[in-house]
């Protein structure tokens, strides 16, 4: 794939969705960057995986709501409302943008933006 889809963003989030590390890190290569809040930006699948193995520890499950999608040649803007089931049985939904920047049929560079503080309240 040459350029970045809707369906391609799609498929990523519902794949995030499973909670699966495996399944998000087929995305990247190696040189790819992550950056979850306002976290240190980490590079390459390995990388990338423990930060969401740590993440899906503290949570039961989690579903993005798409609001829109904006799409550039090379990038796109996803904003959606993000439900949790926590660890305690709460449940909380809170609003999240992700910018996703792709290169040679990859995500090159992926950037949540979101307060994750609630899930930890």
């Amino acid at each position: 794939m040459e350029k970045i889809t809707e369906d391609f963003v799609i498929n990523y989030f519902k794949d995030v969705d499973t909670m699966s590390p495996d399944k998000v890190t087929q995305y990247y290569g190696t040189e790819s960057s992550f950056k979850f809040g306002n976290s240190e930006a980490v590079r390459g699948p390995k990388a990338i995986g423990k930060v969401l193995q740590k993440f899906y520890g503290v949570i039961k499950s989690m579903a993005h709501h798409k609001k829109g999608i904006w799409l550039g040649k090379d990038s796109a803007v996803f904003e959606a409302d993000v439900t949790f089931l926590k660890n305690d049985g709460g449940k909380i939904t809170i609003p999240a943008v992700s910018i996703i920047r792709f290169k040679k049929g990859l995500v090159n560079d992926f950037r949540m933006v979101m307060d994750a503080a609630p899930l930890f309240s």
